[in-house]
């Protein structure tokens, strides 16, 4: 019986463990609003500290995942949404430096959030703000694949999108269906436009621009951004 109230002890420290990282998570990553947009060196910093929190609570879910599934109750979709933040922050990241590793990593793990079908049941869950987090995600995993120019997989995914958009509008009607209607026609504009951009060098050899650029040191911290691959590969189910 001893044994027993210190195992629910444990797993009741896990859960608050749990609680404070995602909080705390929440708070830095809504404070990323508040820095400039150009200049002002704070910003890594700041970057920095927001990964590192995130990097403990990736790690965290994967480590106690059973415990708080029984304890916590925690859901696949709420596993997505750390996963998505997480591909926030790289794609935020790659805007402030122009780096396309970091531009990479936000494909990595929000193809992961796919793969895994982490928003698989966000409509049975009978939360329009939950399908509206659903519909972000699309849209933003679209957006880093067109800059990676993957676009037999961004036709794949506009599709997804289209029929994402179909059911949140037949079930809950919302306000705002018609502004997701034109993300998606701006999206299919975009894929229509896609060409590659031809630049005439002197001797009239065609240069390709690319997305691409120099690769430069990451975080001097050992638990930058580029730590946050966590087994991404071997991500928990």
């Amino acid at each position: 019986m001893v044994k027993m109230e210190s195992t629910e002890e444990q797993d009741r420290k896990l859960v608050l463990e749990f609680c404070h990282l995602l909080e705390k998570s929440k708070q830095l990553f809504n404070g990323l609003r508040d820095l400039p947009q150009y200049g002002h060196r704070q910003w890594q910093a700041y970057f920095g500290r927001t990964f590192d929190v995130y990097t403990k609570l990736w790690k965290f879910q994967q480590q106690h995942r059973l415990v708080l599934d029984s304890k916590y109750g925690l859901k696949r979709w709420q596993i997505g949404e750390i996963a998505s933040k997480i591909g926030q922050l790289y794609y935020h990241y790659y805007l402030r430096t122009s780096e396309t590793n970091y531009l990479n990593e936000a494909y990595q793990f929000y193809a992961a959030i796919r793969g895994r079908a982490y928003y698989s049941r966000a409509a049975k869950e009978d939360r329009p703000d939950l399908m509206v987090k659903k519909l972000r995600y699309y849209a933003r995993f679209i957006v880093v694949c067109l800059l990676l120019k993957k676009m037999k997989l961004v036709r794949e995914l506009v599709t997804e999108l289209e029929k994402q958009i179909q059911e949140y509008t037949n079930t809950y009607e919302p306000e705002d269906h018609m502004e997701w209607s034109l993300v998606l026609e701006e999206i299919k504009g975009f894929i229509k436009a896609e060409a590659a951009v031809a630049v005439l060098h002197a001797d009239s050899n065609p240069i390709i621009l690319s997305h691409s650029a120099p690769h430069s040191q990451f975080f001097c911290e050992s638990t930058g951004p580029r730590n946050l691959l966590v087994d991404q590969h071997n991500y928990n189910d």
